[in-house]
């Protein structure tokens, strides 16, 4: 194991504040989605998600970066406000009219991945220890100056022709990180990666939290109240759902070799929760689509159940078959019920709350089943 990683660390101030401003950056991602005939159209529906998995790409490249080399604060801290400026820049290129600041995006996003480049170049030959992982470790800056040069390449590209390049270097990048999961030379710690983790999804909450405040313009009405209520059970139980899977499943004392799998999947659970955020503002505007707020509703339900299942990975213990069966059962009801109550939007949003504390229950009883299990 590296030297570095020996001894237990405690995420910074630094690093929350550098994914307060992924925060802000995917939040830009979900204005993107404004309603044509009462729904996104494709192109804003797709610019919404290249634009959210792009910058949570990066988050994932600076994370694994500031976790495998801690021991330089005072180059780490000033190589982050440099990330957190051009985040900041890339940012304000994404919006309604976002080709015309195609080449502000993609310069600010190279320079983010040279820069990152340049941050393993250093850290590989001032880290002690490094020479027991140079085969694996050499590769990354290479790596990310390729991306680099895809995102750069694409700036005349697209000026040309028209033709999106730029997700070529994002297939790159996550092909490249979960084929090296069979790579168990690295190690990760993985205490304080989860710990980085929960923290950017707690400030996801956070922004679904703000989202809700819009509830309360209706007034004191019986529909006004309906949709508060809903809207806050709905983002406190897929609050719930997160934290009791990270304070009671998932095993943060594991070793971990080489695995930024626990990375990849929340960047999908992210994008669940964000484009979610958005689904709740459509739910209460008139002017949207019932029918595409209801597929959307419980299209991302189920996407965030899926991505929170996969964490089971990472679990202490398996949870086996008759947890899957009553997951199974307790989905096949709620999409059951949302094709019956198809013509009352309420009902839809009520079953998708229902939905998500049956989750919930299914979690508890799967962990109390372990613990007595134990016990006997």
């Amino acid at each position: 194991m590296l030297d570095f990683m020996e001894e237990e660390r405690k995420v910074e101030y630094i690093e929350l504040i550098y994914d307060l401003i992924f925060v802000h950056t995917l939040s830009r991602c979900g204005s993107l989605l404004n309603l044509e005939n009462g729904a996104p159209d494709v192109s804003a529906y797709t610019a919404f998600l290249l634009f959210s998995i792009g910058c949570l790409e990066i988050w994932y490249l600076s994370v694994l970066f500031i976790n495998r080399f801690p021991q330089f604060p005072k180059q780490r801290n000033l190589c982050i406000f440099i990330n957190m400026y051009l985040l900041y820049y890339l940012a304000g290129g994404i919006r309604d009219d976002w080709p015309n600041y195609y080449a502000q995006i993609h310069v600010a996003a190279a320079v983010i991945l040279l820069h990152l480049a340049f941050q393993y170049w250093f850290a590989l030959r001032k880290a002690s220890g490094y020479k027991t992982y140079k085969e694996y470790m050499e590769k990354e800056p290479y790596l990310l100056v390729v991306e680099a040069a895809i995102v750069l390449a694409s700036i005349p590209v697209f000026a040309r022709t028209g033709i999106v390049l730029s997700p070529l270097a994002i297939v790159v990048s996550i092909g490249a990180g979960v084929g090296g999961q069979k790579d168990k030379k690295l190690h990760v710690d993985f205490p304080h990666l989860a710990e980085r983790v929960m923290l950017y999804v707690v400030f996801s909450f956070g922004e679904m939290i703000v989202e809700l405040s819009g509830f309360f313009d209706e007034g004191i009405t019986l529909e006004g109240i309906s949709h508060s209520l809903l809207a806050f059970a709905f983002a406190s139980g897929l609050f719930l759902n997160y934290g009791y899977v990270y304070d009671h499943i998932i095993d943060r004392d594991r070793k971990s070799l080489g695995d930024s799998y626990y990375l990849f999947i929340h960047m999908f659970l992210i994008i669940s929760l964000n484009y979610l955020t958005q689904v709740m503002e459509m739910l209460r505007n008139p002017t949207a689509d019932s029918d595409f707020k209801i597929m959307s509703l419980s299209a991302w339900v189920l996407a965030y159940v899926l991505f929170l299942s996969l964490l089971e990975r990472y679990a202490k213990e398996r949870a086996g078959q008759r947890y899957y069966l009553r997951l199974i059962q307790f989905t096949a009801g709620y999409i059951f019920l949302l094709i019956a109550t198809r013509w009352y939007p309420v009902m839809n949003f009520a079953m998708s709350v229902g939905y998500v504390y049956c989750v919930n229950l299914s979690l508890r009883l799967f962990r109390e089943r372990k613990l007595a299990a134990k016990e006997t």
